[in-house]
């Protein structure tokens, strides 16, 4: 008998593979890709499973993987910073990805996704639930030397 655990971690590694090319030996790590930039402005944001402060969202957004959406309204945003959803909305998925950073500087979302380009143009909504990205994803990155980003063994238990 299968864990549901694995068996969801099993649909994700499915689902990033089709970021592999054909024929492919290994899994590349998150740092091979080319990573399409979303400008904060473009897309609403929605954390569905939790109570988020807005001043820990980024937190929250960083290497998570979202679901890309498509809601009927259309995104209004008063200032550059990123257009928080207050409600969980009623919304097609397109699709999924992992927001592999978030530049604040340059107020953009990089997310990993095998969504093709025009798919992912008509995303205008990301929601983070409560599914995390598969250890052997984060952990077994090839190419990176020295310390992998998103991943610590120096954690202090005792905040």
């Amino acid at each position: 008998r299968v864990h549901s655990g694995v068996l969801r971690d099993m649909s994700i590694l499915g689902y990033l593979g089709l970021l592999q090319p054909p024929g492919a030996g290994g899994f590349f790590g998150l740092f091979f890709f080319f990573i399409p930039q979303v400008p904060f402005n473009a897309v609403a944001l929605r954390v569905i499973h939790t109570d988020v402060a807005p001043t820990n969202i980024m937190y929250a957004v960083n290497a998570s993987w979202v679901g890309l959406c498509r809601i009927p309204d259309e995104i209004r945003c008063q200032s550059e910073g990123p257009v928080l959803l207050t409600q969980t909305p009623i919304c097609d998925c397109l699709g999924f990805g992992i927001v592999r950073g978030v530049d604040m500087e340059k107020k953009l979302y990089h997310i990993l996704t095998p969504v093709p380009p025009e798919s992912l143009r008509l995303v205008n909504c990301l929601l983070l639930g409560n599914i995390a990205i598969p250890n052997c994803v984060l952990v077994g990155q090839q190419g990176v030397e020295g310390e992998i980003p998103y991943v610590t063994s120096d954690y202090n238990y005792s905040i």
